[in-house]
């Protein structure tokens, strides 16, 4: 009797682990690359970071980390129910700032390579030119100068 006890004991730990590490984990943040670098590049990049990888408007490639799709990064955003969203237009490194509600906008050389982008109540519609439209909408953009 104590062995099957026993054994009852080991399923229900395994079982729980199993969801503890595997089931619940799921990212809030989201980082769509959707410039004209190669994704290996992007991926190269963005290996460690904590959050979901999304490529749009590449050829898929073979790639545990990165996931393909044809639709648009703000319906993948709203779809998944992600807290952030990182356009990524040039890859480069880019410090992450989560605890903001405003929509940051990364430059280099006076060149937008990313934004990042909160839960908002209407996303843009598309990725192209998305700072524009919240910028006509009435919404504040913070630019950070790398």
């Amino acid at each position: 009797m104590f062995v099957y006890l026993l054994l009852f004991t080991i399923v229900i730990v395994f079982l729980y682990s199993f969801e503890l590490h595997f089931s619940t984990t799921s990212f809030t943040t989201m980082i769509a690359f959707v410039g004209k670098d190669h994704v290996r590049t992007f991926e190269h990049e963005f290996q460690n970071v904590h959050a979901d990888l999304w490529s749009f408007g590449h050829r898929k490639i073979k790639s545990s980390r990165v996931m393909f799709t044809s639709d648009t990064p703000f319906e993948i955003f709203v779809k998944y129910n992600y807290e952030h969203i990182v356009l990524i237009h040039t890859v480069h490194h880019i410090p992450l700032f989560f605890d903001t509600d405003s929509v940051i906008q990364y430059t280099l050389e006076n060149t937008t390579i990313a934004s990042l982008w909160p839960q908002l109540q209407t996303m843009p519609p598309s990725s192209k030119n998305a700072l524009e439209w919240y910028v006509k909408k009435g919404g504040k953009v913070d630019v950070i100068h790398l």
